[in-house]
Order: structure tokens, then sequence, then C-alpha cells
């Protein structure tokens, strides 16, 4: 019974203050009103409210509220005057005295601000926190080179033996002068490498916020003179690495990461990643390079399997993206790929096989072997993802020998074992193309309408535009003879057989109605890029942007051209010009993003 009542009777005398301070509501009354005031810039009667509450409590919260108000207003004598007998009661509070230096600027007395100022910096202890939080004061009011020259008094005297880089960095960060920033923020990396996180977080934030890229310049240009001046430098080396990723500067990201591998800092992994992040981004010579690098220290290396499929995929993407590539090139690959099923795991095995099944049926006209080889895959394979994606190329390479309905039940298949999965909604995408080629249209038109909801943004796309394809057209035209024609031109692009596509889609541009010649056009003007005749394909999507400026295939066939000046044509000005317009007369397109990037870069 004593143990309870001591309890109680320590709990009632914590509480006290607490319900003191609660028991006030006038207080609170009052403080809600000036801050209230403040907010809406009244800063009279804040002015009024915040005087009576420090009259009347003493609180130095509502007294600084106070002179916060005396120095919007200007009254910046009555500020000083405040300030002076304030400190004069509070010698040891270095707020008043920072505030106060800050009056006397803004009153022209510079004399009297730096002798105050060396006052403060005479009595400032050796504790790192007061230090800091002086220097946080001035920062608060701008007053910037006297922050630093308590900083730099402070990293000398703190008991700590803290040189402040941190603080000094945010300091310089808020000037803009981010030049110094990074050089303070490495010389603490050096200092401190555990801090590596932390560091990393205060680039990134700082590139979030970058609008014109010139903060990435200024750290590309502090991290690559730290690398240089210390190459022994694992975490420079790798904030380095970090910050190519980000700047999609993939060749000097590999170059880190095989630095850093070369001091015997195992980067394996890292430059397996890496090639796979180059290989998605389109960068594949590098993404080869980093590949065939993990490739040359043999089998035994964990990576190689992972490795050979990476090298084997980005080296078919290659020769896929140069039309001049032989079919002696193709055989070379083929064979490549057999040798390499002995040296490859069970996990890289479906994909070797997906691959070859590409070479075999577009490259060397062997699709009924390839057919075989995907069967064999489908077999040995029990994961289901893998299954289902072997499938689903299976199922391509049908429709691609027209034949339709093993096709179409291998699509349905797919779409049943995967239906809320990417992997589903991609069948699901394929079948209603495969009902587009073949003219069944209403059936197609109802599937698409369910995907453009699809999780995958690039799955809805699609959805959404061949669903605009099928709907305008049917709109315009209820027989759905031009979309008949339309159809059949598309089937026999997917099959390859472009020389026959090419007539009706030509027969549609000259005949055809307002919603399917944009179509047609776009169609040519994509056959006319892959045999690399930019001149002629930038022509043709420019000639959709000016004739069907409404069409819903405008900002894409712009957002085309402006690629194909940007990385062929080497023609900026006109880049430049197509990227504003798509910015300035289509503001909700999909492409805007990018082409604000690219124009950017620019």
């Amino acid at each position: 019974m004593r143990r309870t009542f001591c309890f109680l009777f320590l709990l009632a005398l914590t509480l006290a203050p607490v319900a003191a301070q609660n028991t006030d509501p006038q207080q609170r009354l009052d403080e809600q009103i000036a801050s209230k005031a403040f907010q809406s810039q009244d800063y009279t009667q804040a002015k009024e409210v915040y005087l009576q509450l420090f009259k009347k409590k003493g609180q130095t919260n509502h007294f600084n509220q106070y002179i916060e108000c005396l120095i919007r207003l200007k009254e910046l004598e009555e500020a000083e005057k405040e300030l002076k007998a304030f400190n004069r009661k509070n010698p040891n509070y270095s707020k008043t005295k920072v505030d106060l230096v800050y009056v006397y600027l803004n009153e022209d007395k510079k004399n009297k601000a730096d002798a105050l100022f060396n006052e403060l910096l005479k009595d400032l202890p050796d504790n790192k926190n007061t230090i800091v939080n002086t220097a946080y004061l001035l920062q608060n009011r701008a007053l910037y080179d006297y922050a630093m020259t308590v900083l730099d008094q402070g990293s000398k005297n703190n008991t700590e033996h803290d040189p402040l880089y941190l603080e000094k960095a945010s300091l310089c960060q808020s000037m803009n002068n981010y030049q110094s920033a990074f050089e303070y923020y490495l010389l603490e990396l050096e200092r401190t490498p555990d801090k590596y996180n932390t560091i990393k977080s205060r680039f990134q934030t700082m590139l979030l916020y970058d609008i014109n890229k010139s903060i990435a310049d200024e750290m590309r240009i502090a991290l690559l003179k730290k690398t240089q001046e210390k190459p022994d430098n694992s975490e420079y080396a790798a904030l380095l690495l970090w910050f190519s990723i980000q700047e999609e500067d993939f060749d000097t990201a590999l170059a880190q990461c095989i630095s850093l591998d070369r001091r015997n800092i195992g980067q394996d992994q890292a430059i397996a990643s890496l090639g796979q992040i180059c290989y998605d981004n389109g960068h594949y010579e590098t993404a080869k390079n980093a590949f065939d690098y993990i490739l040359q220290k043999g089998k035994i290396n964990p990576y190689y399997g992972e490795a050979l499929l990476g090298s084997i995929n980005t080296e078919a993407q290659l020769f896929k993206n140069n039309s001049e590539t032989s079919v002696r090139s193709y055989e070379r690959l083929s064979q490549r790929i057999e040798e390499a099923y002995n040296d490859v795991g069970s996990k890289e095995y479906p994909r070797l096989a997906e691959v070859q099944a590409d070479i075999l049926t577009y490259h060397l006209n062997q699709s009924s072997r390839a057919m075989t080889l995907l069967q064999q895959a489908i077999e040995q394979t029990h994961d289901k993802n893998q299954l289902n994606q072997l499938k689903l190329k299976l199922a391509d390479i049908y429709l691609y020998n027209d034949e339709v309905w093993e096709a179409t039940l291998l699509y349905s298949q797919v779409d049943k074992a995967m239906k809320e999965a990417p992997l589903g909604h991609e069948a699901r995408f394929r079948n209603a193309q495969l009902r587009y080629f073949i003219g069944e249209f209403a059936w197609a038109e109802a599937q698409l309408n369910v995907l453009k909801a699809a999780t995958s943004k690039l799955i809805a796309n699609d959805a959404m535009s061949l669903a605009l394809i099928i709907g305008d057209n049917l709109e315009y035209d209820t027989t759905g003879m031009e979309l008949k024609r339309l159809a059949r031109a598309d089937f026999k692009i997917y099959q390859k057989k472009t020389d026959q596509a090419l007539p009706i889609l030509d027969s549609i541009v000259h005949d055809g109605n307002e919603i399917s010649k944009p179509h047609a056009l776009y169609r040519i003007a994509e056959m006319k890029e892959n045999d690399k005749e930019y001149i002629d394909a930038d022509s043709l999507y420019l000639q959709i942007v000016s004739d069907f400026p409404d069409s819903y295939m405008a900002d894409d066939a712009l957002m085309k051209a402006a690629l194909l000046e940007h990385q062929y044509l080497r023609n900026r000005e006109a880049a430049k010009q197509h990227y504003e317009q798509l910015i300035d007369q289509y503001p909700t397109s999909l492409y805007t993003a990018q082409a604000k990037k690219n124009y950017r870069k620019l």
C-alpha cells in the first residue's frame, strides 16, 4: 500500500506542470489567435497578443515571436531596444544576439553587428551542439558568412574534434554553392566511410531538385576529381558508380565497377546487374562489355551462366538492330547457343532457348526446329513463369506461321494460368491482336477495353491504341471493310512480309478514309525506319503531324521524328523544335515527360 502511495505521489508531481500548463484555456486561446494572425500576415495583431503573453508568462517562445513580428513590420528600433533589454537579463541566450546582429545589419549598423558577433564568437563554448545550433540560427537569418565563421571556429575548438564537414556542406547547399558543398560532403565521406548512405541520400535529394542539370554537372566534376585524387578510396568509387547509373552514364559506371573489381573488391554481382540494367535501357554495347568481362574469368565464376546468357542476348539484339547483319552471323550465334546449353544452369536454359527460337524463326527460316526446341524446353521446365513465357513465345511462332488456332489456344492457356500477372495481360493482348488480324473485331475490342485498365502501363497503352484503331474505324465505316485492309497489312508486317504489306498501306494512303490514313503512314514510316531510311521515315512521321494533328497518333509520330533527328540525323535544332512542339501542343501525351528530359539534354 505504501509503495502504491509513493508511486501515485511521484506521478502527481510529474504531471503537475503539464496539468498546470493545460489548465489555462485563456493562454491557449491567445496563442491560437496570435498564431492565426501571424500566418495571415497580420503582424500588428500578432505582435500585440505575443507581447501580452510574454508579459504575463515570461516565456521565451512568446518573446521570439514578438520580435519576429517587429522585424516583419520593419519596427527595427523597437526590436533593437527589446532585444538589448532581454540580452541584459539573459546574456547566455545566443538567439537574442543573433537576432540583434540581424537587426543591426538591417539598420546599416555593420560596426555594431560585427562587434556583437565577435562577442558571440568569443563566448562560444566548445560544445558541438551549441556551435551547430548557433550556426543554424545565423543561417536561418540568411547570415551565411557569419554562420560559416562560427562553423570554422567551432571545427577547431569543439571537444569532439569534429571538423563539422556535414554542417558546412549543408550550409553551402543552402547558399547554392554546390561546388563547396560537394567538397565538404566528400571530405566527410573520407573521414567517416560509414556515413556513405547518409551522404548518398543527401546527393539523391539534391538531384531531385536539379531542374537544369547544373547540380548534376557539379556533382560529376567533384566525384571525378576525388576518384582521380584518391583512386584507392572505395567509397568515392562506389559513389561515382551510383551517380553514373542515376545519370544513365553506363560507360563510366562500368569502368568504376571494373576498377573496384581489379582492386580485389568483388564486383561480379554488381557488374552482372549493371549489364542487365544497360540491356534493359538499350545500351547493348556496354551491356555486352559487362557480361564479357565476367566471362573472361572462366566457368568457375558463379555468375558465368548469367553472364553467358546476357552476352548472347545482347549480341542477338545488336544483330537485330543492324539491318546489314548477315545470315552467316546468325548461324554462328545459333551455334554458339548450341554450345552454351551445357554451360548454363536450369534457370538460364529456357531463356536461352527463347533467344535461339527467335533466331531460327525470324532469321534462319527454321521455324519448325524452333517450335521443337521450345516444346522440349516446356517439357523440362517446372517454373510457372518460365513455362508460360515459353508458351507465349511458341504461340507467337505459330501465329507467324499462320497457325492461328494453335496460337490462340496457347495464348488462352497463358491468360488463364497468369490471369492477374503482367504475363497474363500480355497473353490476352496478343490474343486480342490475333483476333484483330483475322477480322474478329468485336471480340478483340471487348478484350482490349478490359486491358486498358491493366496494371502494366505498356500493355494498357498498347491496348488503348489498338482499341482506338478498331473503334474509330468501325464508327466511321460500320462495314469494317477499311479496317480489314488495315488488319491484313498489320498481320503481314507481324509476319515480316513487308513487301506484301506495303502495297496495301499505299492504297490506304491514297484512297483510305481520314481515320485509317495516319495509321497507314505510321506503319510505312516504321518500316522505313527499320530499313534505316531515316530521312524518308522522318518525313512520313512529320506528315502525320501536319496533315492529321488531331489524330491520336500525332504525338507518337512527333516523338518518333524528334528521336530520329536527335539520334540518327544529328539535326539538334530540328529535334529541339519538335520536342518543344510536343510539350506545348500535346501536354497530356505519354511522351511529354521524356520529351522534356531529352530537350534538357540538348
